[in-house]
């Protein structure tokens, strides 16, 4: 039986913004856009990040930085976003945005180049290439405004640099997974009312977690419906897969508490995957019956 309850991370997105201004003009901002691309794609490229890095374009005021923000808590596929200062980006333009985004952030504070042209800078190198300013800047408001945070800190190249970020990533997964886990108890208070569920309403307030009730006969009646077909393949899965007692593999006299345990996960699996999914609240106690 295949059962993996482990989700392809590639379904997951963080979005990449970068962060520029209009007095630039429009030639340097093309080239923001291709670099801020160039270090996406080493981000989406590198065997250590197991989500799917996507470029967005390059933000340059307040309107369009709060606006992704806003699209980035709106969409149940985005776990997070790397916020990357290219060229210097005055930070009060970010306040809005930050003080509106909901998922975890990464500041990248990188450069487009590896080393530095010592022999060629000039007036237009320095205005595109201003992130030594620009992610100070960023820094600065993001503790201004107490902003929860990872900041990591090298070249988009360094494997140090796309450990560290992918290390970030699986942690917003795992936060994002946590916003949309239900847990399923039998045999408590009443389903989805919120005065009698005291820490339970607080874990969903805080985690994003649901815990609700359902009668212990519902998960019965998803027990008494594993076929013989089903409890047969789940037993040979756990002789192929574990160290099983003598007593209660095949022809044993305890087999039958073997057979009896997969027939229980096969309900509670099934019932969790259907009938847990979209629960309908329960009545109150004092309604009429």
């Amino acid at each position: 039986m295949s059962r993996s309850i482990v989700p392809d991370l590639k379904t997951f997105t963080v979005w990449f913004l970068t962060g520029s201004q209009g007095l630039y003009g429009e030639e340097t901002l093309r080239q923001v856009a291709e670099q801020s691309q160039a270090v996406a794609a080493g981000l989406a490229g590198s065997p250590d990040i197991p989500v799917t890095v996507e470029w967005k374009p390059v933000l340059t005021d307040s309107a369009a930085i709060r606006r992704a923000m806003l699209e980035a808590n709106a969409d149940d596929s985005v776990i997070g976003v790397i916020a990357w200062m290219h060229t210097f980006s005055p930070a009060k333009m970010w306040i809005a945005g930050l003080d509106a985004l909901q998922k975890p952030l990464l500041h990248l504070h990188t450069q487009a180049n590896v080393d530095l042209p010592w022999g060629e800078i000039d007036f237009d190198f320095m205005n595109l290439n201003q992130a030594a300013h620009g992610d100070r800047e960023f820094g600065y408001i993001e503790s201004r405004l107490n902003v929860p945070r990872t900041t990591v800190v090298g070249h988009v190249s360094d494997p140090a640099v796309t450990g560290r970020v992918g290390v970030w990533t699986r942690a917003a997964a795992g936060r994002a997974a946590t916003r949309e886990m239900k847990v399923a108890r039998f045999g408590d208070n009443m389903r989805y009312v919120a005065v009698t569920e005291g820490d339970k309403t607080e874990a969903e307030l805080r985690l994003g977690v649901q815990v609700n009730t359902w009668g212990v006969n519902e998960l019965v009646e998803a027990v008494a419906a594993s076929t013989t077909q089903d409890v047969d393949a789940l037993v040979d899965e756990y002789l192929s897969l574990y160290d099983v007692q003598p007593g209660l593999r095949p022809g044993a006299e305890r087999h039958e508490s073997l057979r009896e345990g997969a027939r229980i996960e096969l309900g509670l699996r099934s019932f969790l995957e259907a009938g847990a999914s979209t629960p309908s609240p329960t009545r109150s106690r004092t309604s009429a019956t």
